[in-house]
């Protein structure tokens, strides 16, 4: 009985296991072992171009980085390529390298001297990559660093005044003690009023968008992206359907190719919305018009936004602070004339007309009270 039972019990196990693992034969038989530690390792030393004769200029990270970087790069990095192409076949990929269509690739990619076993190497890598992702760099912490040494320094001091006593020139340490507080304050005065601002934030956006292509280059008034500018609190995020009004002829960039406007191209006919991001916020608490400014106020887009036509990629140039704002209030002349929005304020008409004040800023319009922008 105990022989029966164990026979059983062997047969049910052999049953099981071969129920769980010959799915997962066959498909290796399908798709293969995967791919090896050296082909990974090949293909890795043929994007950077480590291996001799095989690029004549540029090798391939020299244009598509694999570490975070703060520079604006025109071509799409490893990670995105292996992201496109991660579920697309070999074939596809070959081509893509070595038969390009698009101008700019094809420029350089003729001084490549790959052949089909070395692309298929640097995807092996590429499809990699894109599980481990952009390397990134490490924060600086300086600021901190200082903050803390600045601490061990008056720690020493009023160790030394009260007990060790080593340092009999006691001024000396006054000296001392008042710079170290000093700046200790003022790193804790910049970190407070940092909170909450983000002067200089240019984060890349899902597509590489240059306004120096578009409104320098290509003369595209602000109004036809950002429809809502003149009527509406918000300026408006450009819809995909903006830009298909001239990507569905234009299909190629200058300088990016293909490869930015073909995102546009698959957004629009997969009716996905483009997730770009917002760099100017400002605090919840704080209300702000564009209608205001733009149409009743006149005030041009670069006064708070600065040279956009110059940015490949946008960055807030600006802090908008509370005191950048009354300070433009108190500086700034509206267009207080031939305007029917500012016809009802008689008091003003009159004191210009007596000669009393010169010009209207927006502070003598009530610019600076509180309830304008907090309620």
């Amino acid at each position: 009985m105990i022989r029966y039972s164990n026979l059983s019990f062997s047969l049910l196990f052999l049953i099981l296991t071969l129920f769980f693992t010959l799915p997962a034969l066959a498909e290796e038989d399908e798709h293969g072992s995967g791919p090896s530690s050296e082909d990974v390792m090949l293909g890795e030393r043929l994007f950077y171009g480590l291996i001799d004769g095989k690029f004549e200029s540029r090798a391939c990270a020299d244009c598509h980085n694999t570490v975070e970087i703060d520079t604006f790069n025109w071509n799409p990095n490893a990670w995105e390529i292996g992201h496109k192409y991660k579920e697309k076949s070999m074939e596809e990929f070959q081509n893509a390298v070595l038969n390009p269509g698009s101008k700019t690739m094809s420029v350089m990619h003729e001084t490549f001297n790959l052949d089909e076993s070395d692309v298929k190497m640097i995807k092996l890598f590429l499809d990699d990559f894109e599980e481990q992702g952009l390397a990134t760099r490490k924060p600086i912490i300086n600021k901190i660093f200082l903050f803390l040494l600045l601490g061990v320094v008056l720690t020493w001091i009023l160790l030394d005044i009260f007990f060790l006593k080593r340092v009999k020139r006691r001024y000396i340490l006054g000296i001392v003690f008042l710079v170290a507080l000093g700046w200790q304050i003022k790193l804790l005065y910049e970190a407070g009023t940092a909170l909450g601002r983000q002067e200089s934030y240019e984060p890349d956006q899902p597509i590489k968008f240059s306004h120096v292509v578009h409104v320098a280059d290509n003369q595209i008034d602000c109004q036809y992206c950002h429809t809502t500018v003149d009527h509406s609190k918000s300026a408006g995020i450009p819809e995909v359907n903006i830009c298909w009004n001239c990507h569905s002829l234009v299909r190629e960039g200058t300088y990016s190719g293909r490869h930015q406007i073909n995102k546009v191209i698959e957004a629009y006919e997969s009716g996905t919305p483009i997730e770009w991001i917002r760099i100017h916020n400002l605090q919840d608490h704080v209300f702000f018009s564009h209608a205001q400014h733009v149409t009743v106020a006149g005030i041009e887009c670069a006064t708070c936004h600065g040279p956009i036509e110059t940015m490949n990629r946008v960055r807030q140039v600006s802090d908008l602070s509370m005191g950048w704002c009354i300070n433009c209030h108190r500086d700034t002349e509206v267009q207080f004339f031939d305007n029917a929005f500012y016809a009802r304020y008689e008091e003003l008409h009159q004191r210009v007309k007596s000669g009393e004040i010169e010009r209207v800023t927006a502070e003598l319009i009530g610019g600076t009270e509180c309830s304008k922008c907090h309620y």
